[in-house]
């Protein structure tokens, strides 16, 4: 099961910007155990969607850091988040893919896994349970990313990815769907970008 996504800015500096976040399983606050009134479940409510928008915050810092470091481990510059990039260019780029666990209690309650994947000045990453098969996580994010940079054009100076989310939408309920990695074959992907297709431009 994968528990949220995060799509991030990797530009210089300490500043993470985080473009786009979805949880698909989100913890649950402890309660009293007593019947709450509707509007103590909206209060529960609202806190545990602040709780989840801190803790993938928090992920794509640690994303970002490990993105960095391995970049500088391999000499690897760091290009500028906006900076012109031709299709043909972005099309060429090298990738960098790692993974990375969170204790229990360091960002989420129980442990977790972290694989991501950074093209050029955008970074993406799947956050999993511990017990996830993180090569299929690794297929599920390589794919992604591939029809995120065709359909978003995210690597194209000029493009705000805030104004696209029923396109992302679109793409993660299509090879993630409900936050379920998926074993994919050519075949099946044919058919799924079909359905991509369809629902992108119906």
């Amino acid at each position: 099961m994968v528990r949220g996504i995060v799509l991030l800015s990797l530009g210089p500096g300490e500043l993470c910007r985080l473009i786009y976040s979805r949880t698909f399983a989100a913890e649950r606050l402890q309660g009293s155990g007593e019947e709450e009134s509707p509007a103590e479940a909206e209060v529960r409510h609202q806190r545990q969607r602040l709780r989840s928008k801190e803790q993938l915050a928090a992920v794509a810092r640690q994303v970002k850091s490990s993105c960095m470091l391995a970049r500088q481990t391999a000499d690897k510059l760091l290009p500028d988040f906006g900076s012109v990039v031709t299709e043909e260019v972005a099309g060429l780029q090298d990738s960098d893919l790692g993974v990375f666990r969170l204790p229990a209690g360091d960002i989420f309650t129980e442990e977790t896994t972290v694989v991501w994947m950074a093209v050029l000045s955008l970074g993406f990453a799947l956050i999993c349970d511990p017990y996830e098969n993180l090569m299929l996580a690794e297929n599920t994010l390589r794919l992604m990313v591939k029809y995120f940079t065709e359909h978003l054009k995210l690597l194209i100076q000029g493009n705000d990815l805030v104004l696209k989310p029923d396109r992302i939408e679109a793409i993660l309920n299509t090879f993630l769907p409900h936050g379920q990695l998926m074993f994919i074959n050519c075949c099946f992907v044919q058919s799924l970008e079909k359905e991509l297709n369809a629902s992108m431009f119906k």
